[in-house]
C-alpha cells in the first residue's frame, strides 16, 4: 500500500501558526506603540519648543528696545545652554535683519524667511534639515516679540531626540517580539515532541500495518510509550486524548490479531474442505485407476495358484503384479500429496510441473470420456516463489470446472470431443497461465459473480460454490490476479498472472 507523504509536519504547522501570530501581533503593537509614542513626544516636544521660544521672545524685548546687541547675544547663549537639543536661535528685527544669533558665521539666508508667524500671538512651527548636516532634522519655532514689526525670535530644536526615543522603544518592543517568537517556537517544539511524534508513530504504524504483522505493530506501540517524548506528557499524571488514542488503537490491534487467527483457522479449514471436495469429484476415476491394476493382480494370483511350479510364469506374473502395485501406489501418493493439510509455505516451484500434476489428477476422472488435454510448456522451466500445494489446488480446481462444463455440454449436445488447453507464458516479471475449454461457458450476466463465495452455475448437489472463491484468494495472497472470459455455448478462458517475486 502506498504511503502518502506529509507536506507539512505538525511541528511546522505549530511553528508557522505561532510565528505568524507573534509576528503579526508584534508588528501591530509596534505600529500602534510607535504612533502613540511619536504623538505623545511630538506634543511634549512642541510644548517645550513653545515655552523656550516664548521665554526668548519675552526676554529679548528689553534688549531690542535698548538696542543692546551684546546683551541679546548673551541671552541667546543662555537659552542655548538651557537645553543641548537646541540647535540654533536668532533674533530678527522688524525689517528681517539679524540682531543676534548662535551660528558660528552668518545666519543662512534660506533659513531667515522660511517660518514667519501668522500673527503676533501665534507660534509658527516648521520642520527643516540642517543644510550642512542633512542627517539632522530640526523643528523650527518662530514667535513675535511684542509685535512682528518690532522683531521675531527663532529657535531650532533637533527632532533626532524624538526619533531616537521612538526607535529605542520600537527596538525594545521588537526584542520582546523576538523573545516571544523564540518562546513560541520552543513551545511548538515541545508540542511536536510530546504530541506530533506519538501521532506520527501511530500514522506510520497504520500505514505499514498488515494483518500478518499485528504483533510487531503492538510491540512498536508499547515500546513507544516508554520513550521520553511520551513519558514527558505524564509529568502531571493526567490522561489526555493521545493516551486514549493509544489505548484504543492497541485494543483494536489486539482484536484484529484475534480476528486474524480465527479467520486464518477458518480459511485453512475452508481450503482443506475444498481440497476434499475436489478429491470427491475424482473418486470414480481414481477407483477405476486402482481397480484395473487390482484386477490384473487377481488374475496373476489365480494363474500362480494353478501352476506354482512354472518358474517362468511366476517371474512373468510377479513382474506384472509389481508394476500394478507401483501404479496403485503412484495414484495413492498423488492423492495423498494433494490432500494433505499443509501450512502456506513458500518456496521456489516449477509452474509447468505443477500444471502436469494437476492434469494427471484430473485425467483419473475422464479416462472414459473423450476429453483431450493440451499443455503448452515448451519454453523450459518457469520458476517462481509460491506455495506449491496451494497453486496445484487452484490449477486442479479450474481444470475440474472445465471438465464439468464440457460434460454438461455433452449431455445437452450429444457427441462432442472436449478440449482443455493450458498455455504457460514467461512474461519477464510474471508467469501467466491460460486455461481454455470448449464447454458450456458462463452466462454473461453472472460472469462478474463467479468469484463470490457460494456462487455456482452447477446444478444442486454438484458444486459447493467455493472453488473459484478459494482460488481467487490463493492467487491474491500470492500477489497475482485471476480473470475470466466466457461465451455461452462456446467455452471459457481463465487467465492467472503470478509475480515471480512476492
Amino acid at each position: 500500500m502506498a504511503v502518502s507523504s506529509v507536506r507539512w509536519s505538525l511541528f511546522g504547522k505549530f511553528a508557522l501558526g505561532i510565528s505568524l501570530m507573534v509576528i503579526v501581533f508584534g508588528l501591530l503593537n509596534a505600529i500602534i506603540v510607535r504612533n502613540s509614542i511619536r504623538n505623545s513626544l511630538n506634543e511634549e516636544f512642541e510644548k517645550r519648543g513653545y515655552f523656550i521660544t516664548r521665554a526668548l521672545a519675552e526676554q529679548s524685548v528689553s534688549y531690542i528696545l535698548a538696542n543692546d546687541p551684546a546683551g541679546l547675544n548673551m541671552l541667546i547663549n543662555e537659552i542655548m545652554a538651557i537645553d543641548p537639543s537646541i540647535h540654533y536661535s536668532f533674533v530678527l528685527d522688524g525689517r528681517g535683519e539679524v540682531l543676534a544669533h548662535s551660528f558660528r558665521e552668518m545666519v543662512p539666508g534660506e533659513l531667515r524667511f522660511i517660518n514667519v508667524p501668522e500673527d503676533d500671538e501665534s507660534v509658527g512651527i516648521v520642520s527643516v534639515r540642517d543644510i550642512h548636516q542633512t542627517k539632522y532634522r530640526i523643528r523650527d519655532f518662530s514667535m513675535a516679540t511684542l509685535s512682528s514689526g518690532m522683531g521675531v525670535v527663532r529657535v531650532g530644536i533637533l527632532e533626532n531626540e524624538i526619533n531616537e526615543q521612538v526607535n529605542s522603544t520600537i527596538t525594545s518592543l521588537l526584542a520582546m517580539v523576538a523573545i516571544f517568537l523564540v518562546v513560541g517556537l520552543l513551545a511548538a517544539l515541545f508540542f511536536s515532541f510530546t504530541i506530533a511524534i506519538p501521532l506520527k508513530l501511530l500514522s506510520r504504524q497504520s500505514a505499514v500495518m498488515d494483518i500478518s504483522n499485528v504483533e510487531a505493530g503492538l510491540e512498536a506501540i508499547n515500546a513507544s510509550t516508554r520513550k521520553p517524548y511520551y513519558r514527558l506528557r505524564k509529568l502531571f499524571g493526567l490522561k489526555d486524548e493521545i493516551d486514549l488514542l493509544y489505548e484504543n488503537y492497541t485494543d483494536m490491534l489486539r482484536r484484529l490479531e484475534r480476528a486474524y487467527h480465527d479467520l486464518n483457522r477458518l480459511q485453512q479449514s475452508l481450503l482443506q474442505s475444498e481440497k476434499l471436495a475436489s478429491i470427491g469429484t475424482l473418486t470414480a476415476g481414481v477407483a477405476h485407476e486402482i481397480n484395473n491394476p487390482l484386477a490384473g493382480i487377481s488374475i496373476g494370483l489365480r494363474r500362480l495358484r494353478k501352476e506354482p511350479e512354472n518358474v517362468g510364469q511366476v517371474k512373468e506374473y510377479a513382474a506384472l503384479m509389481q508394476e500394478a502395485l507401483e501404479r496403485i501406489e503412484k495414484v495413492v501418493n498423488d492423492l495423498l500429496a494433494f490432500s494433505r493439510k499443509d501450512d502456506e509455505v513458500y518456496e521456489q516451484v516449477d509452474v509447468p510441473e505443477l500444471i502436469h500434476k494437476a492434469v494427471k489428477l484430473a485425467r483419473y476422472r475422464v479416462k472414459s470420456e473423450r476429453i483431450r488435454f493440451q499443455v503448452e510448456d515448451n519454453i523450459g522451466d518457469i520458476r517462481l516463489y509460491a506455495s506449491p500445494n496451494r497453486l496445484e489446488q487452484v490449477f486442479l480446481n479450474i481444470i475440474i470446472n472445465a471438465i464439468d462444463s464440457i460434460l454438461e455440454k455433452k449431455d445437452n449436445q450429444g457427441a462432442l470431443e472436449g478440449n482443455i488447453r493450458v498455455a504457460i507464458n514467461d512474461d519477464n516479471d510474471a508467469v501467466k497461465v491460460v486455461f481454455e475449454d470448449n464447454g458450456m461457458g458462463i452466462p454473461e450476466n453472472v460472469l462478474d459473480k463467479i468469484f463470490d463465495p457460494f456462487f455456482t452455475t452447477k446444478g444442486v448437489g454438484k458444486g459447493t460454490g467455493l472453488g473459484l472463491s478459494v482460488s481467487y484468494e490463493i492467487i491474491r495472497s500470492h500477489g497475482g490476479t485471476i480473470t475470466a472470459k466466457s461465451k455461452t455455448g462456446i467455452g471459457s478462458s481463465f487467465l492467472i498472472s503470478l509475480p515471480k517475486t512476492k
